[in-house]
């Protein structure tokens, strides 16, 4: 688990800049603004679906 969470912050650093020096700094405001939507999003769907019964 440690090693998602380091992961996570790494790439979130590398994509930041990436956007930063890329784009422009709204980039970043952008995309962090999509991921909690898309995250929003997949999460409803995974709630909805059908669990089956373990019997």
């Amino acid at each position: 688990m440690v090693a998602v969470i380091q992961l996570a912050i790494t790439l979130g650093a590398t994509v930041g800049r990436l956007l930063y020096d890329g784009i422009d700094y709204q980039a970043t405001f952008i995309v962090s603004g999509v991921f909690p939507l898309v995250a929003a999003v997949l999460a409803l769907l995974v709630s909805r679906m059908d669990i089956p019964q373990s019997r």
